[in-house]
């Protein structure tokens, strides 16, 4: 497909005139060659079948009777396996033929997602949710008036922004009729049978034989593209496409360059746009809702489908309650109806065609595209960046109303599901650290937001923002919530930092040693806590004292500096470990390949002396912290991809190898000669380069090979 971006196209309330006028204003298709069957105009091809006489030979040769199979001559036998080798060919040729077809039809371009596999229009609409416009209403910087927050009707009668997909219609062999867009709601075949009724196997798997079958239907079941509704009190804003031509999860142009946390910015930046990160992280983020309309894309499908979540169950060993769970949310009852033990696919799809939700815990462990996307997300946030994945049959709701502890972007792969938003219920429950309760419908009050989001859609809301979400009738839903900044705040920080000081005080202040009056314990506590005696009122003055020194005298500058190494040293703990490119596998320890001489020696395929030069591998795979009086490098290059699997990795180096291990991290992205390192003398240099680079934490300039 032309990857052009086409002519701006106004919409039309008559459905055949928008068609026809889609199909005058798109670029023209660039059809990849089909694989044909050889003609051969009645020659004899070089295994002796003449075309020509194909259905004679199927009748006197291959026309067996069970009861009467017929005797053949040696010369009609070898006849008999030519014409079979013949038609198997040809099957295979028209397999290969069909095949592509189908490619074609359902990605109209051989292009990596990565490269924009979505073919986008001119506009795209962001709708911005937060509580300052609910309760102000004020004029926006999108362009919006205030006027336009006044009331519903006001907002139904503007124009809504629109989008048509550069993607040119094809047609299906042997078919006139040309295939709807992708862009195009998918409707699930879900709806076509009762909810109830129990199924072993849902209808999206099926056989090889029925893929072409099951695409044709895919597109027969599509429907027209439903407006976005927009709600009152909602800024809209409409962005140049041509901004989204991003490749996310594509190798950088410069493997020796590369810098990890402007991977994970760009990584970012493609989940976001066309809304841009400063744009994002001053109106939003920690504030208010943001929805990006992309108007039924597949833009997120590369990282997760209906048919992948039946692969990893096949192919993998997915348990319930650790990798899976199977939800319900009926007549205001939330349940959890996991089996115990191994997640078998006709188990999960069972549950699934009677209308339970399917809740994946960690896709990441088993999706490589998923797993790639949170890796590099985790270097630009600095947290362990988690995904859940919810699958959800039609007219269904898998969980009650709550909110998280984290802040929320959802993916919408597949399907359409309604999203309703509540403001917190009071201002403690803001930006929360840690998780609500389920919550009935009459705790909740009514939704600052309420829209239903389509396949390349994403959302995002603030920890402490109460949601529900349920699928509409006739459409399954597939999304990935991924999460981020949990535990992140300035209280996880003063919770690490506030006993660092107590303890400099203690050994810095006499006072803080000295004993407490006698009969304290009959002037304070509860029970006391109305009296008004003179020694409550002295306790109270030397503790409001003592606790002025303890914050006076701190040294507070480094204070904070180890408790954020503490909270560096958590997040190395829950780290993924990194997606090793290939090009920094020729200069990690992950390609080194040793082998041994005829003597039997092993041979190394790699040497590191003072002429290497080398560097960290992540600018945040590894951290420096002193405890006590040991100094000890954490990492997470050996984490597992479960969640804290294991304990935490660490390395115990001498106080005075500490400044240059500093030297390498702060050196990063630039790479440092192993002889500049400020140790005594090259001997111990390489001695502590190698070890780190066999730890695969340093990246050599240059391949070892």
């Amino acid at each position: 497909v032309n990857n052009k971006a086409a002519p701006k196209v106004e919409p039309s309330k008559n459905k055949a005139t928008n068609k026809k006028a889609n199909a005058k204003t798109e670029p023209p298709t660039k059809q990849k060659p089909k694989a044909q069957p050889a003609a051969t105009n009645g020659k004899v091809e070089s295994n002796g079948i003449n075309e020509n006489e194909i259905d004679n030979l199927v009748e006197q040769l291959l026309g067996d009777s069970p009861s009467k199979p017929k005797k053949l001559t040696k010369a009609q036998q070898k006849k008999k396996q030519d014409l079979e080798d013949y038609l198997v060919k040809q099957l295979e040729r028209d397999d290969e033929a069909a095949g592509e077809e189908e490619y074609d039809s359902e990605t109209g371009s051989e292009e990596d997602y990565s490269s924009g596999s979505d073919e986008f229009s001119d506009e795209y609409t962001i709708n911005s949710y937060s509580d300052e416009e609910e309760e102000e209403c004020e004029e926006e910087e999108t362009g919006v008036s205030g006027d336009d927050c006044s009331s519903e009707s006001d907002i139904d009668k503007q124009p809504v922004a629109t989008s048509t997909k550069n993607n040119v219609p094809q047609k299906r062999k042997g078919s006139a009729a040309a295939a709807p867009t992708a862009t195009e709601p998918k409707k699930s075949r879900q709806a076509e049978k009762p909810v109830d009724k129990r199924k072993s196997m849902p209808t999206a798997i099926t056989t090889t034989a029925d893929k072409a079958t099951k695409a044709t239907e895919k597109r027969r079941h599509s429907v027209a593209e439903s407006e976005a509704s927009t709600s009152a009190k909602v800024a809209v804003k409409t962005v140049d496409a041509k901004a989204i031509k991003m490749e996310p999860l594509s190798p950088p142009n410069n493997i020796v360059k590369m810098n990890s946390i402007q991977e994970g910015e760009k990584v970012f930046g493609w989940l976001l746009s066309p809304l841009n990160l400063k744009e994002f992280f001053s109106k939003y983020w920690e504030a208010g809702a943001c929805l990006v309309k992309r108007k039924g894309s597949n833009y997120y499908t590369k990282l997760m489908s209906f048919e992948a979540i039946d692969q990893m169950l096949i192919n993998n060993h997915v348990e319930f309650t650790k990798n899976i769970d199977i939800t319900s949310y009926k007549n205001g009852v939330r349940e959890t109806l996991n089996p115990v033990g191994r997640a078998m696919p006709p188990v999960v799809w069972d549950h699934y065609g009677q209308g339970c939700s399917v809740r994946l815990l960690n896709p990441h462990t088993f999706l490589p595209e998923l797993f790639k996307l949170n890796t590099t997300l985790q270097e630009y946030f600095h947290c362990l960046v988690g995904a859940n994945a919810y699958l959800t049959p039609p007219n269904s709701q898998g969980f009650a109303p709550h909110y998280d502890d984290i802040e929320a972007f959802v993916l919408q792969i597949e399907g359409r599901k309604r999203w309703r938003l509540y403001k917190p219920r009071t201002q403690t429950e803001q930006l929360p650290r840690f998780s609500s309760k389920n919550f009935t419908q009459q705790e909740i009050g009514q939704p600052i937001f309420d829209e239903v989001l389509e396949p390349g859609d994403l959302l995002y809301f603030p920890r402490g923002t109460i949601h529900q979400a349920t699928t509409e009738p006739g459409y399954h839903s597939l999304h990935i919530t991924l999460s981020v900044y949990q535990k992140q705040s300035y209280a996880d920080l003063f919770e690490r930092m506030i006993p660092l000081v107590l303890q400099r005080a203690i050994e810095s202040n006499l006072d803080m040693r000295r004993g407490l009056p006698l009969h304290t314990f009959q002037h304070a506590g509860i029970a006391y806590s109305d009296n008004d005696t003179k020694e409550r009122a002295d306790l109270l003055r030397k503790v409001t004292k003592l606790m002025g020194q303890c914050l006076h005298s701190a040294q507070l500058g480094e204070m904070m500096d180890a408790a954020v190494d503490q909270l560096a040293k958590k997040y190395q703990h829950e780290a993924l470990p990194p997606h090793v490119l290939p090009g920094e596998r020729a200069r990690t320890i992950f390609g080194s390949r040793s082998t041994t001489n005829e003597q039997g020696e092993c041979m190394c395929d790699y040497e590191i002396d003072e002429r290497t030069n080398v560097r960290v591998l992540r600018a945040n795979i590894m951290r420096l912290v002193q405890e006590e009086d040991k100094v000890r490098i954490y990492y997470y290059v050996d984490n597992s991809k479960e969640y804290c699997e294991y304990e935490p990795n660490f390395i115990e180096i001498e106080p005075e190898e500490a400044a240059s291990v500093e030297v390498l991290i702060r050196s990063y992205p630039q790479y440092v000669g192993v002889s500049q390192l400020p140790l005594e003398d090259d001997e111990r240099k390489v001695q502590m380069v190698t070890a780190l680079w066999e730890r695969g934490l340093l990246m050599t300039e240059k391949p070892f090979k």
